[in-house]
Formats: C-alpha cells, sequence, structure tokens
C-alpha cells in the first residue's frame, strides 16, 4: 500500500544549512510507481495539520511571543507511460500555513509583535518526467514552477521553480539508494547534494531514510499500516507583505523567509477502499523556525505538539 502523505510538494525536500539532505523519494519517481498498462494513473490528495502554540525567541530574547501554525495542501497528478522506459506526469499543487502570532503573551502581560507572516501559500505546476536506464538505473527531473509568497495574494516576486535531479540504484528487489540534486532559489543554500535510501527487510517492514519524510513502516494486514519516524513541514518564501512588520531596525522587505518545522511522530495508514486512505499521524514539534537568512534574522519557538490528517484517492 502507498503512503498516502508521502509525496509532498518538492519544495519541503530542502533542510538549509545541512551539507547533505537525505531523500525519500527513492520510491517516488514514477519508474517506480508506474501505473498498469500504457494509460494514465491518476490521483489527489488533500491533508491538513495543526501545530500547536509554543513560546518564540527573537533576538536573543526569550519568549517574546507565542506562534501556532495551521497547515492546508491540495495536490493533484496523473502520470503515463510515454513508451517503455519512460514516464511523465504533470499534476499541480496548491499550500497554505496560517500563523497564528498573537501580539501579546497574557501569561505575563508583554506586548509583542513578532516578525512573521501571517499566510505563506504556494500555488506550482508540478511536471515529472523519468527514464530507465537499464534494469537497475533511472533518472528524474521533477520541476515545480509556480508563484511561492508571504501575503495576501501572489506578486511577480513569488516566482520561484524548485526541483530535483535524481538518479536512483536498485540493488536488490527489497533495496535501493538514491543521490541528486535539489534545487531551490529561495533557499539559502539554492543547490544541495541529496541521498536516501529504502529498505524491505521482510515482506511486512519498510524502511525510508530521507527528506521530507524518515520512517520504519509495518504492515499490519492489507490495507492497514502502522509508521513512525521525523518528517519535515515548510519551505521558501518570498515577501511581499506590507502589514509584517520590521524588527527594531532590520527591513524585512523584498526578502525571503525559509519556514520549517522538524517533527517526531506516528500514526496509521488505512485503504478504506480500494481508492481511497485515510492517514492520522501525532506527535511532537521538535524544532520551528522562520528564517530571513538574507537579513540575519530568526524566530525560533520551542517544541510544541501536532496532529496531521490526509486523505489519497487513485484513479
Amino acid at each position: 500500500m502507498a503512503s498516502p502523505v508521502f509525496l509532498p510538494s518538492v519544495r519541503s525536500l530542502a533542510l538549509r544549512g545541512s551539507v547533505v539532505a537525505c531523500l525519500a523519494a527513492v520510491i517516488a519517481s514514477p519508474v517506480w510507481a508506474q501505473p498498469a498498462g500504457r494509460g494514465p494513473a491518476s490521483s489527489l490528495e488533500v491533508s491538513f495539520s495543526h501545530s500547536a502554540a509554543s513560546d518564540a525567541d527573537l533576538l536573543g530574547r526569550s519568549a517574546v511571543g507565542t506562534v501556532a501554525v495551521d497547515a492546508w495542501s491540495l495536490s493533484g497528478k496523473t502520470t503515463r507511460v510515454l513508451r517503455p522506459g519512460v514516464f511523465a506526469s504533470v499534476g499541480g499543487t496548491w499550500e497554505q500555513y496560517s500563523v497564528d502570532a498573537p501580539v501579546t503573551k497574557p501569561s505575563i502581560g508583554v506586548s509583542s509583535t513578532l516578525p512573521v507572516p501571517e499566510k505563506l501559500r504556494g500555488a506550482a505546476i508540478d511536471l515529472a518526467g523519468a527514464m530507465a536506464l537499464d534494469g537497475d538505473w533511472m533518472v528524474s527531473l521533477t520541476v515545480s514552477p509556480g508563484f511561492y509568497s508571504a501575503g495576501s495574494s501572489p506578486g511577480s516576486d513569488g516566482f520561484n521553480a524548485p526541483g530535483l535531479l535524481l538518479g536512483t540504484r536498485k540493488i536488490s528487489p527489497t533495496f535501493s539508494v538514491a543521490v541528486g540534486l535539489r534545487f531551490d532559489a529561495f533557499s539559502d543554500n539554492s543547490i544541495l547534494p541529496i541521498a536516501g535510501l529504502r529498505w524491505q527487510p521482510a515482506p511486512e517492514w519498510r524502511v525510508s531514510l530521507g527528506a521530507p519524510r524518515t520512517e520504519a513502516v509495518y504492515t499490519v494486514r492489507k490495507g492497514i499500516e502502522l509508521f513512525g519516524g521525523g518528517s519535515l513541514q515548510g519551505g521558501g518564501f518570498a515577501i511581499d507583505d506590507p502589514r509584517l512588520q520590521s524588527a527594531g531596525t532590520i527591513s524585512l522587505r523584498d526578502t525571503y523567509v525559509d519556514y520549517r518545522e522538524i517533527r517526531a511522530g506516528a500514526g496509521v495508514r488505512w485503504a478504506l477502499t480500494e481508492t481511497v486512505s485515510l492517514e492520522i499521524e501525532g506527535g511532537w514539534v521538535v524544532d520551528r523556525r522562520f528564517d530571513y537568512y538574507e537579513r540575519g534574522l530568526e524566530v525560533k519557538t520551542d517544541g510544541a505538539s501536532f496532529w496531521h490528517v490526509g486523505l489519497l484517492t487513485r484513479f
């Protein structure tokens, strides 16, 4: 059973500041998830997650406010076999992060305005192609041109085309590795080497090492999986919201923010029907931050609980 929420936006693959990021896209390529026959295989996915409020630190000061985040995502794609060994897919992704940062911290009565956007939005076309070089090797390219911005509406400064170039080798029927490059103009590291692996030590067990998700999965029975591990949420966005206030003398206009959450959690994936799957997950946000890397400013929060639900249909 494929993971309902295992193929998030390519933009969330980057964890800024890493020298080598691991990638679980070993199984995300259309080569490993090819449709039966030559006709198209399509999917539609919707998900929601809530990260609870926690204290935020700014410019060396602790607990200057609180931050909570609600995240919505809607994506769809269709994949087609162009000819034996050549695959292509086209789709789209819409995502929104609603950031709740009250101007007052009631517990201590301190008024504060944290420099975090109220909304982070992304809307992109997802284009992917893959070619099997032989029985063991394949190469794939994914590009997601679109608008990624903080504010009420997309602007030309928010246009970006992040992507992923990946080479995958199937070592055995149960073990695959991948290496490649992730590129994203809105990230501090615009080009980042990546690597990942997927291992199935037993029929009921599956282990994936990479980003945006590292996990171990146990199949209880056909249609029900239990999983646990770590995941990433977020991405890079252009700042175009005039309501976003500067921090002291640091201007936050005409720049970029890298928003990220590192999560540890566990959950269940359940095939409700042959074509509809549900995923429910809960856990702890171990790291959450808004990084204005061009301005040397970062808002970092304490840990917080989170929950997530996703629904996927294939047709």
